[in-house]
């Protein structure tokens, strides 16, 4: 049966709709502020997809015969207002193509109202007997082991690696995926038989303690565990009569196992130092995927191994002896990094693909040739100089390209680039992003990806007499809600929210109403939004010139002064007591720091010499407070040696002293504790908690009345299936 809202007559377009009712424009179901010359602009081109509407059929449309008006000026200010809400530009268009001196075409595939309704009650009869969806969870152990491995990396959080990049679109057609997991939890990892008929992935529970192993049929039918005790990396053996995949044993170390395909005894062929528990993060593998590629005749598998656990010893490529366990190590990757990932075998057996991290948030791919038995025969070569995140690969059916994963226009898209030297990387035309773990079957016919699912709200604490009480939900959407801050007077709250479409920097009144979007950048992401102390300017981070920079933008809007651009990542801003200076996160030079500078620009210092990752100011100017891979220090803003307070990510200033959460986001706490350090007694006490799971940071009021923080709320992962790829 077909509710009413789907019987509203509707246009719809890859994770978009125009409601024709309402006049409404949606994402993923959540309404995008838009105005109505945009919409009427939009429902024109959508009528006629594929076809060039000129600027006089649209100016006929739109305005009465004998209305006088700068009709070119509005029509260019509704088609950049569109392509800002649809995340679309004029140089690579996913949706709306420019016609030099002629006018637009709308080119991607729309679904009308009238194959809307017959499409919508097809698929609510195949789905009828589908496992029900609930909000899924993130398990603690991928959770707080995660943030426990991107600080002991020394890195920061994974969460700020998206750099973006002028890359080309390929101009294809746009593909259209569908999905093939919607359970609740996250399905991550597939890998498809190799005949192309099922697919193998690991799919989290809601509840359970690790992830295990499932097949899948290609069509109708529910996913079959294949695992008994935990299962991460499915890949098929040549035949197809077997299934290997790592198991945790310990946060460490993880077991290479094999079982047959139909399900039966599991065979451990060995163990390896591999973090394949603390590799995970809510964005996507610190190390991409896969971890495992079996030789075309059987006999050999290759995997990652540490000689030692830590920092300081990267990931490397072994080969494994299915029949024995006995390993041997391939490569010798950089020291200080995360080494190597990404284990595509080419379809005939002949060459490698791999990914090798150079230092913080760098990765790149490379080509080797390999022998029968999975021995490199020459030196490996570098394919990409990009020095951006990669987040899983697969090649293609034909063995000519690589389709992988990576931000390089801010979200995470599907990208493939030739596998030969000199290519250079061009964009799919995929309308969905956050996408991460490619496989492509061997007829290259099929692809699969795992596209990430997250809602996190900011919430409201008391702070009555010190003691923190009374949390609830504050400021909500279906979108990411996160990182809000009190503006010195405490009337304002400023916050980083997507519920645009776009991370972006808003403004709302201290009761939560009238929220105002403060920036637009569109195609890149905007965060950490911190209040001047005259409350006249706020700066924040974004990602819009490629790297992560610092910005400053006025609390009325206008364009957003860039004050850092010398090619290294630095975010997480924040300014000294009297205005005139901001610290900031940095990784020049592939070590994390805390820099500051002049807010009007100028020479940038550096303030620490042990790693750090977040600061702030004391009340009173005289010392720095910052947290690194330790926990939270503080230092002499005049300069001297750095004072440890105590294990924290998060921390606050209050009136008279400084309250800190010892633990990390995204941990699963059911009461997420918090401390406050009184300055003038120098004791620390418990003074409540939070509900959990915790977010990315949390503030208090002027009148240290609230503590506002953010809370993660619906999250998972579901696997999306493009047919007729190739």
């Amino acid at each position: 049966m077909i509710d009413t809202e789907q019987q509203r007559p509707t246009h719809r377009f890859g994770v978009f709709e125009l409601d024709l009712h309402t006049g409404e424009l949606r994402k993923h179901g959540v309404r995008l502020k838009l105005q109505q010359q945009p919409l009427q602009v939009l429902n024109i081109l959508l009528e006629r997809p594929g076809e060039v509407v000129t600027r006089d059929e649209i100016q006929k449309k739109l305005w009465p015969q004998d209305t006088y008006v700068d009709f070119d000026n509005a029509i260019n200010s509704s088609i950049r207002k569109l392509r800002e809400a649809l995340g679309d530009s004029a140089e690579s268009p996913r949706f709306i193509e420019t016609l030099p001196r002629r006018g637009y075409r709308f080119i991607a595939p729309v679904l009308h109202p009238s194959s809307a309704f017959t499409s919508s009650a097809a698929q609510a009869d195949q789905h009828q007997h589908a496992i029900p969806t609930k909000a899924p969870r993130r398990p603690s152990w991928l959770i707080a082991s995660a943030m426990a491995s991107v600080v002991a990396l020394g890195v920061g959080v994974a969460f700020w690696i998206w750099n973006s990049s002028a890359n080309r679109n390929t101009g294809d057609t746009l593909l259209s995926a569908v999905p093939f997991t919607s359970y609740p939890g996250y399905e991550v990892l597939p890998s498809f038989s190799p005949d192309g008929t099922r697919a193998a992935f690991s799919w989290q529970q809601p509840g359970a303690s690790f992830p295990d192993v499932y097949i899948k049929l290609l069509g109708p039918g529910e996913p079959v565990r294949l695992s008994t005790a935990g299962g991460i990396g499915p890949v098929w053996s040549p035949d197809g009569r077997f299934v290997a995949f790592l198991r945790p044993v310990d946060p460490w170390h993880a077991a290479v196992v094999v079982i047959p395909a139909v399900g039966g005894q599991e065979r451990e062929l060995t163990h390896t130092t591999f973090a394949a528990s603390l590799i995970f993060e809510r964005y996507g593998w610190l190390i991409p995927a896969p971890f495992l590629a079996w030789s075309r005749d059987g006999k050999w598998l290759l995997t990652l191994d540490q000689k030692f656990p830590g920092k300081s010893q990267p990931h490397a490529i072994i080969r494994v002896s299915v029949e024995t366990g006995e390993k041997r190590i391939l490569t010798s990757p950089p020291p200080d990094t995360l080494g190597d990932g990404g284990l595509a075998l080419a379809p005939d057996g002949n060459r490698l693909a791999f990914t090798q991290d150079s230092g913080l948030w760098a990765r790149d791919i490379y080509i080797v040739p390999v022998s029968g038995d999975l021995l490199l025969s020459a030196k490996p070569e570098r394919l990409t100089f990009n020095n951006k995140a990669i987040a899983g690969m697969a090649w293609t059916g034909d063995g000519k390209q690589l389709v992988f994963s990576s931000p390089r226009n801010g979200r995470p898209e599907l990208w493939k680039i030739a596998a030969r030297r000199g290519s250079h990387p061009e964009r799919l035309n995929l309308t969905d992003d956050e996408v991460s773990d490619v496989a492509i079957s061997s007829n290259g016919k099929h692809l699969l990806y795992s596209r990430q699912i997250e809602d996190q709200n900011i919430w409201r604490a008391s702070l009555n007499g010190s003691r923190v009480s009374g949390a609830t939900s504050f400021i909500a959407s279906t979108r990411r809600d996160t990182q809000a801050h009190f503006s010195p007077d405490g009337k304002r709250i400023a916050f980083e929210s997507d519920r645009s479409g776009n991370e972006e920097i808003w403004i709302c009144n201290a009761d939560g109403s009238h929220p105002v979007q403060l920036t637009y950048f569109g195609n890149a992401w905007a965060g950490s939004p911190k209040w001047s102390p005259d409350g006249a300017e706020i700066a924040f981070d974004a990602n819009a010139a490629g790297n992560w920079d610092v910005y400053i933008v006025g609390v009325a809007g206008g364009k957003p002064k860039r004050l850092t651009s010398d090619g290294a990542d630095h975010s997480w801003p924040s300014w000294s007591r009297d205005g005139k200076w901001i610290y900031y996160f940095s990784n020049r030079g592939k070590q994390a720091h805390i820099w500051k500078m002049r807010a009007t620009g100028g020479p940038e210092i550096q303030v620490t010499k042990d790693d750090g990752l977040r600061s702030n100011e004391s009340p009173d100017g005289k010392d720095l407070y910052y947290t690194n891979e330790q926990g939270l220090w503080k230092i002499p803003v005049a300069g001297g040696k750095p004072v440890e307070i105590g294990p924290s990510y998060m921390f606050a200033f209050g009136k008279n002293g400084i309250y800190y959460a010892p633990g990390s986001p995204g941990s699963r706490l059911s009461n997420f504790p918090i401390n406050f350090l009184d300055f003038k007694t120098q004791r620390t006490r418990l003074v409540g908690g939070f509900p959990g799971p915790l977010g990315w940071d949390f503030d208090v009021s002027p009148d240290e009345r609230w503590i506002l923080y953010g809370k993660f709320g619906r999250e998972g992962s579901e696997l999306m299936l493009i047919d007729n790829f190739r």
